[in-house]
């Protein structure tokens, strides 16, 4: 069973456990928290929301086709022996 975590450790652990890289027993730490805590599972909601948001805006986005050869034949010449 995991320990309880304050609210000061669940927000310093938000991040990790919205990209689901704790540990099982950290992550169950930070749920059980979320949980019961009203004030964390507002801010952990919001968080969620917001990355998600990021997330879809990324896959949206793209190089122009004119830009991304620039900027490869920039990094080919860069990467070319002397």
């Amino acid at each position: 069973m995991a320990d309880a975590i304050d609210c000061q450790e669940a927000s310093a652990r938000l991040y990790d456990y919205l990209k689901r890289e704790l540990t099982p027993e950290l992550a169950e730490a930070v749920r059980r928290h979320l949980e019961e805590c009203s004030h964390c599972f507002d801010r952990a909601t919001f968080e969620r929301n917001f990355l998600d948001l990021l997330q879809a805006r990324a896959r949206r986005e793209v190089c122009p086709g004119e830009l991304r050869e620039r900027i490869l034949k920039i990094l080919g010449a860069e990467s070319a022996p002397d």
